[in-house]
């Protein structure tokens, strides 16, 4: 039976995990964290579970939700009617409708109707026809040239603009167009007409999902190794023949035996770690595969939770325009599920995505949550900090990736130049952004590369 090692333990890992346990692989998963999931993993809140970060589903996400049905949890999807906005000029401003374009009155009204016409060709017009066609002169042209041709500059710096700025920092302007139309084919997709987006949510959040992730691994002979660090990837002569471990005695009291020259071999190696992390596990890949996996960087995410006794705001996404505010983004779970989910709590998200660099990456909760309370009086001008019961602080190093123009051209392979081992993290989710479907899209795709290389042979000596 072939052994398969897996590095990290978010959701391509454990679909791949998953998928080649079916076909009767014996897989080692090894996940650094205590927990599985990623930002998507959970902790306890008011008697229910909540995730890191906050995440939904589109109704276009089939893979996850395929996966659900196959796992047997069907019945804990839930498609909730969702609630967007955008702050600008001391203001809430809803963002769903063409008509809420029109109100927006920040835009002179002819700056409005280009605005709309722009967000209504991107998520209709543009969403039909060749696919391929469209990401090949999509990803040739920034978004934010385009939109300052075709919605305006006013449109750019009081609406595009800042929320460009808060999401992707100094590479605003250098952010590919087909980024922007994607996301807004993925909007189209959850929408029900032109007035109302609907969002998927797991009744018992996140967890329930991992949860039978993690049982159907195990059911199928996985093992799974939680707080388990990988040190490098062992390579001799251009094959990957093994693992060493932060700490080998972990290793050894689950059971796993290092060889005379200190590493587990397995037969196959699939890495999931950001781009940054791999290349630190693996010194061998040739120059011309190194400079595709440094092509994209990421953007770090920093999020502050709130549990509070009443709403911030009637929004459950609201997007900040308004940069004097040091976040991009207030995401107020029970707006979207029922406050009766957490004991009658109101959870609010403080989302900022920033340049691990940032003073606001390497603040500790307690500093970050003073930063950010002046400015919810901002939203909410009647928010008192003792509206705020409890915080959490949770961040991630690679939570945004950011890819040049043309990057159709530059993602690595799968399959590294170094045989048996594979290459699979957000950077190669394209032209779709990250996200839980995709990732679970991802592990289904290496499960099958694996299978397809044994069969044939490929990679093997």
């Amino acid at each position: 039976m072939s052994r398969v090692a897996i590095i990290g333990g978010g959701f391509a890992g454990m679909a791949a995990a998953y998928e080649l346990g079916k076909k009767g692989y014996a897989t080692f998963l090894f996940e650094r964290m205590p927990e599985l999931g990623g930002l998507a993993g959970t902790f306890p809140i008011e008697g229910a579970r909540l995730e890191r970060g906050y995440h939904h589903w589109f109704t276009s996400d089939t893979h996850i939700v395929a996966l659900m049905k196959e796992l047997g949890l069907e019945d804990r999807l839930m498609w909730i009617p969702s609630k967007v906005g955008l702050f600008y000029a001391g203001k809430i401003w809803n963002w769903v409708t063409p008509m809420d374009v029109l109100r927006y009155t920040p835009l002179p009204f002819l700056d409005r109707l280009r605005l709309g016409f722009t967000t209504f060709y991107l998520t209709y017009l543009a969403a039909r026809g060749n696919k391929a066609k469209k990401i090949a002169a999509y990803e040739r042209i920034t978004a934010a040239a385009w939109l300052k041709r075709y919605a305006g500059p006013h449109a750019w710096e009081k609406a595009w603009g800042p929320l460009f700025r808060g999401k992707f920092g100094a590479e605003a302007e250098n952010v590919p167009l087909v980024w922007l139309w994607y996301k807004a084919v993925l909007r189209l997709g959850s929408r029900k007409g032109f007035t109302q987006e609907v969002l998927g949510y797991p009744r018992g959040s996140f967890q329930v999902l991992i949860d039978a992730l993690e049982r159907a691994i195990l059911k199928h002979g996985g093992r799974i190794f939680k707080g388990t660090a990988v040190r490098r990837i062992v390579v001799e002569n251009g094959v990957a023949r093994g693992l060493e471990f932060e700490s080998p005695e972990a290793i050894r009291a689950g059971g796993l035996d290092q060889n005379e020259l200190g590493y587990v071999p397995f037969d196959r190696i699939i890495c999931t770690a950001p781009s940054f992390a791999t290349v630190r596990l693996v010194q061998d890949f040739p120059d011309w595969y190194l400079a595709k996996i440094k092509s994209a960087n990421y953007m770090a995410a920093v999020l502050i939770i709130l549990k509070m006794k009443r709403p911030l705001s009637h929004i459950y996404w609201l997007n900040i325009a308004d940069r004097s505010i040091p976040f991009v983004a207030t995401i107020e779970q029970t707006n979207f599920v029922p406050p009766e989910t957490y004991n009658r709590k109101h959870i609010v998200y403080l989302s900022n995505y920033l340049d691990a660099s940032s003073p606001y990456f390497h603040m500790n909760r307690d500093e970050l949550f003073q930063a950010y309370l002046p400015h919810l009086r901002k939203i909410n001008p009647h928010f008192s900090p003792d509206w705020v019961e409890e915080y959490w602080h949770f961040k991630e190093a690679a939570a945004q990736p950011v890819v040049p123009l043309n990057y159709s051209q530059l993602i690595p392979e799968y399959r590294t130049p170094i045989r048996n081992l594979y290459l699979a993290n957000t950077t190669q989710i394209y032209p779709e952004d990250r996200g839980t479907n995709y990732s679970v899209r991802l592990g289904q795709t290496i499960a099958a590369l694996v299978e397809e290389d044994v069969k044939s042979g490929h990679g093997w000596q």
